[in-house]
């Protein structure tokens, strides 16, 4: 009786540069190229692309974010109570925040500290562009407020010691001639008796409106 041998298993002796070899060959037959296979570029980029790199934020880069968050949380709450009550604010939890802040007493330097660095981590996780973009009008807004003021104030100098001069100011400005000339006289006469009870604030005020208007 013929006798039953199980098949021995069949061995492959292919050598790592032989699997390459072939590799090569397949490729080759498909019209690729291995290379460009196993080439880490994108499509888009010739640069190689680091697999194990992934870019993330320096700690100086960080400190620097952490810092023009807090400069801004810092100018908010430095604003006057017309000029907050202005600001859009893109999160209702950081007006809160800034609102309780701005009552707390100068004195209370600790409770203020805590306060703002919560203004802080409340700031990390909001768009801040916008608020810095409203802060950057307000202090446009406030330059440019600060100049007419002194501009007043040159002017009012300048009438009482010339009332001729208003002719000149009529022709950049507009005012009502016969209101500035009863000012002028009123200030003037009111310095030359030593007793100025508000003419030459007046005369400032109307300066002023006419400058900013």
């Amino acid at each position: 009786a013929a006798t039953s041998q199980a098949s021995a298993p069949i061995r492959f002796d292919c050598s790592k540069t032989d699997v390459v070899n072939s590799s090569r060959r397949f490729f080759s037959r498909c019209g690729l190229n291995l290379a460009d296979m196993t080439d880490k570029r994108s499509i888009q980029n010739d640069e190689l692309i680091d697999e194990d790199f992934i870019e993330a934020p320096s700690k100086s880069a960080k400190k620097r974010e952490m810092l023009a968050l807090q400069a801004i949380g810092q100018a908010l709450a430095a604003l006057s109570d017309r000029q907050f009550a202005k600001i859009e604010f893109p999160d209702d939890k950081l007006r809160e925040a800034l609102e309780f802040y701005r009552t707390i007493p100068d004195k209370k330097y600790e409770a203020r500290r805590r306060q703002m660095q919560f203004i802080g981590k409340v700031m990390r996780g909001i768009e801040a562009d916008s608020l810095q973009t409203q802060l950057d009008a307000i202090a446009h807004t406030a330059s440019e407020d600060k100049r007419k003021h002194h501009q007043a104030e040159q002017w009012r100098d300048r009438l009482l010691g010339d009332p001729k001069q208003a002719a000149e100011f009529l022709n950049i400005f507009t005012a009502d001639p016969q209101r500035l000339n009863q000012l002028i006289r009123a200030a003037r006469k009111a310095r030359a008796l030593n007793k100025d009870k508000g003419e030459a604030r007046s005369l400032y005020r109307a300066l002023y409106e006419a400058i900013a208007h």
